[in-house]
């Protein structure tokens, strides 16, 4: 038996909304959505108020699942000189724990440690930045920077890298739900927060990863409460992800709903652009490979995405944690336009959101095996 989800909503659709939310997260006052100033709490606080505006109920207090974790932040004025010459943050060299990159500090043709254990080393490609997070203090930390750009010799390095480790950092998911006609659930999820700062010149705007996930979630939960749905829908907004699933591991361990009446999770991360199609993760399982062929059945029908390609189940989302609570998929699109991977130029104007209404509707329409 299969049972559409249309939330009789079609006209409702428009991805304006979408966009606003994309455009807020996205903006400097976020710092980024990490641990940097905080930045996730404002994000959450936000979030928060604009479900109250819609009118979606709380799962707990203020919609906050509060939890702590351990994280690394950076704050304030950085800077890295060589023989003098200034080098130019993110784009000419990176900072990370060490404990992450011992391999590529042996490795490294030229290195060099500081007084304060701080290494510096040349490679031939940045490493793609992700937030410098950990499970523990690692003392010392590490900045690559570009072989290019390193002088045949080196005689004076200075660094100023303000890293700080915070151990036990408190943040929050945001949760909320629509109550339906029955108490069996569909559950959308994703994460809100992005990889902060790094220090005061660079903010990591993350409008595709993921303001754009999330801006597709918000734009469900508004839809849903136009007219009672048949489930009652649930939304969950994680923070912690790019600090290694932090939120939804957490969400996963201390449940705030009857998993067992779940007839579907979906996790949306990375929802610009889509002009090569969309990537649907956990598509093979025996709970989930029905969700697959309808939506690849109706794209084949409507030719909406281009391709809609079946990827297995693997630890790349915050899907993972609940695909043995009940059947859980992870969908983001493929191909561009969007501003860049875990980059300060992935930024709301890059946000290309073409198809995002197409895309929207597959979801709203998706399968579910009773």
């Amino acid at each position: 038996m299969f049972i559409l989800l249309t939330l009789n909503v079609v006209k409702a659709q428009d991805s304006s909304y979408a966009r606003q939310i994309i455009r807020s997260l996205s903006s400097d006052k976020m710092f980024g959505r990490g641990s940097c100033y905080k930045g996730d709490s404002i994000a959450a606080a936000y979030l928060s108020s604009e479900m109250k505006r819609l009118g979606v109920l709380p799962l707990q207090v203020n919609y906050y699942q509060r939890y702590s974790y351990n994280c690394y932040s950076l704050e304030g004025p950085i800077s890295l000189k060589i023989n003098g010459n200034e080098l130019i943050p993110f784009s000419q060299y990176r900072v990370y724990p060490s404990a992450r990159y011992e391999n590529k500090i042996a490795q490294a043709v030229w290195k060099k440690q500081l007084k304060d254990g701080t290494w510096v080393f040349g490679v031939k490609q940045l490493d793609t930045y992700s937030p410098i997070v950990g499970d523990f203090q690692s003392n010392p930390i590490c900045i690559e920077v570009l072989d290019t750009l390193l002088p045949k010799r080196v005689k004076k390095v200075e660094a100023n890298i303000p890293l700080q480790y915070r151990n036990n950092y408190w943040s929050q998911n945001v949760v909320g739900y629509v109550k339906g006609v029955v108490d069996s659930m569909i559950v959308f999820t994703a994460h809100y927060d992005h990889c902060g700062t790094m220090g005061d010149g660079i903010v990591f705007h993350g409008a595709h990863d993921n303001a754009s996930g999330v801006a597709a979630v918000m734009d469900l939960a508004r839809i849903s409460t136009l007219k009672k749905p048949y489930y009652t829908m649930v939304f969950m907004l994680f923070s912690g992800e790019e600090s290694g699933l932090k939120g939804s591991k957490y969400a996963a361990e201390h449940p705030l709903i009857d998993y067992r009446k779940v007839k579907l999770l979906c996790n949306i991360d990375m929802f610009c652009g889509g002009d090569e199609g969309l990537m649907f993760f956990n598509a093979k399982s025996d709970n989930t490979k029905g969700f697959y062929n309808q939506l690849k059945q109706l794209n084949d029908q409507e030719h909406v995405a281009l391709e809609i390609r079946a990827r297995d189940n693997r630890p790349n989302s915050d899907h993972w944690w609940f695909t043995d609570m009940c059947p859980s998929i992870f969908l983001l699109t493929m191909g561009g336009p969007y501003g860049g991977y875990h980059d300060p130029a992935d930024t709301c104007q890059g946000c290309g959101l073409a198809h995002y209404n197409d895309f929207l509707s597959l979801i709203k329409r998706l399968a579910l095996l009773d």
